[in-house]
């Protein structure tokens, strides 16, 4: 984890709450969960981002892609951080990249990157029912402007 993460504008370091229906019959987490985890993660960034209370029905974002690499299990007992923020900004598109540590038995000492993901969302007007340009209060804080 204490390797240098490139990003755009607010980081943020986002504990998953482990629970026992995240596991599979394998004994870690199944791949499908990982998927949730990184919403929850992105829900933790957009705090970060977002200078104040905001009405996403409204101005929101919608997930147009998604991809992961799985590169070591997450086990009952381990504890699991994923860090995150913007790779990109497009006139109507976010990027965000993902990097997942599995702290094994829970120790930050023994940390490992147990995968990489990337996502790109689309800035949603839902009056107008279609795609806008990411807002400039987003925009801002996303360059660092």
């Amino acid at each position: 984890m204490d390797v240098p993460f490139e990003a755009l504008g607010p980081t943020v370091d986002f504990e998953v709450p482990l629970r026992y229906s995240d596991m599979d019959l394998f004994g870690h987490v199944n791949n499908a969960r990982y998927f949730t985890f990184l919403e929850e993660a992105r829900i933790a960034w957009f705090e970060a981002c977002v200078p104040e209370t905001w009405d996403w029905r409204k101005h929101g974002v919608l997930v147009v892609h998604n991809e992961m690499d799985y590169l070591k299990p997450v086990q009952p007992g381990d504890r699991l951080i994923i860090r995150l923020g913007a790779s990109g900004l497009g006139n109507s598109s976010i990027h965000i990249k993902y990097e997942g540590y599995c702290l094994k038995g829970g120790e930050k000492a023994k940390a490992v990157l147990a995968f990489r993901a990337a996502t790109t969302l689309v800035s949603w007007d839902t009056a107008a029912g279609k795609v806008c340009r990411v807002h400039d209060d987003w925009r801002k804080t996303i360059e660092g402007t």
